[in-house]
């Protein structure tokens, strides 16, 4: 068994004062919920063994500030990939997925709506999901590796909107 999460960038700054949206900051907001985020995982029991997060700013910051916030006794190594911001949606993170160590058997994506929405729905089935900025979801899939990880193969396991960590 797998263990997937995937985490909304949490708030970020409007893209009207960037001169390019890749560059967005967190708000402090947003900064506040992304370590309430890493709290909750840990204090749950739920720290993941890797990390990958899209290379926009918010994204990195959030993925960032997750172990800060949770005071993980574990350093979790952290890789961006460009293709969870810029590429072709859901195919990407599932490529994403497939690359995560064969070693780990949970991982931890940061990245952006509609697109993680959309991954939800292909991995649990057909359910439509929107997250709010900061939400998280776990994902468990019944694999051995990571390259098994497909479309249809995951149970959704819980929702959490940072509201409900405030």
């Amino acid at each position: 068994m797998k263990t997937l999460y995937l985490v909304r960038h949490a708030q970020a700054h409007s893209g009207t004062s960037y001169d390019r949206d890749h560059a967005r900051e967190l708000t402090a907001d947003g900064e506040r919920d992304a370590r309430r985020l890493g709290r909750f995982l840990s204090a749950t029991d739920q720290i993941p063994d890797r990390l990958v997060a899209s290379t926009a700013v918010r994204a990195r910051d959030t993925a960032s500030l997750l172990p800060d916030g949770g005071q993980w006794a574990v350093d979790v190594p952290l890789r961006t990939e460009r293709s969870l911001y810029d590429g072709e949606g859901e195919e990407d993170v599932l490529r994403a997925v497939h690359a995560v160590d064969a070693e780990a058997e949970s991982a931890l994506l940061v990245g952006h709506q509609p697109t993680w929405g959309d991954v939800v729905r292909r991995l649990a089935g057909d359910a439509r999901v929107r997250l709010p900025t900061g939400a998280g979801v776990r994902i468990d899939v019944s694999v051995d590796t990571w390259t098994e990880v497909a479309w249809g193969a995951g149970v959704v396991e819980w929702v959490l909107p940072p509201r409900l960590l405030r």
